[in-house]
């Protein structure tokens, strides 16, 4: 017959030796769910725009001194657009009397004759008038030239007052 204590030690161990195996159970089975974890993918959409946009400069245009013939000086036009972006560049500003400009003696009034010059403007091919295209394009994404503006001023314009002519005019860029 089983003593009570050696009974306790052998259920001591019974009981030990199924903790160890539940304990491994766990730690194998646990290995086991990390290995079967299934892996599901998902799609995502990235997107971004380029906004359409340009910008414009021209270089200054610089006439010789006036002696009563007709001069005629140039400036070049140039656009940097997005690459794409269709542009047209006009003039901005109305004319003073007709097709003509006046530019005005520093200091001077546009109203009193011998202190203004007349010059017309044109796109190599046509008189420019406010709003109507100069120039058409499309943006390259850096600067370019658009075209060249060329000024006129016309002969005998008599009694102008010795001094600086000038005129800023602006130029618009459609896109």
């Amino acid at each position: 017959m089983i003593s009570n204590n050696k009974k306790s030690k052998i259920l001591l161990k019974k009981k030990t030796t199924k903790l160890t195996c539940i304990v491994s159970m766990l730690i194998f089975c646990k290995s086991d769910l990390v290995s079967a974890q299934t892996t599901t993918s998902g799609t995502f959409l990235v997107s971004f725009s380029v906004a359409a946009s340009c910008s414009l400069s021209a270089d200054t245009m610089a006439f010789a001194p006036y002696t009563g013939s007709q001069i005629t000086a140039t400036s070049v036009v140039n656009v940097d657009c997005t690459s794409g972006t269709p542009y047209t560049v006009s003039l901005n500003d109305s004319p003073d009397s007709g097709s003509v400009y006046y530019l005005v003696k520093t200091g001077g009034s546009p109203a009193v004759d011998t202190n203004r010059l007349e010059a017309s403007f044109t796109n190599g091919s046509s008189t420019l008038t406010p709003g109507i295209a100069a120039f058409r394009g499309t943006g390259i994404g850096t600067r370019a030239v658009a075209g060249t503006l060329t000024g006129t001023i016309a002969a005998l314009q008599t009694g102008k007052l010795a001094g600086s002519y000038t005129k800023i005019m602006t130029l618009n860029v459609v896109y």
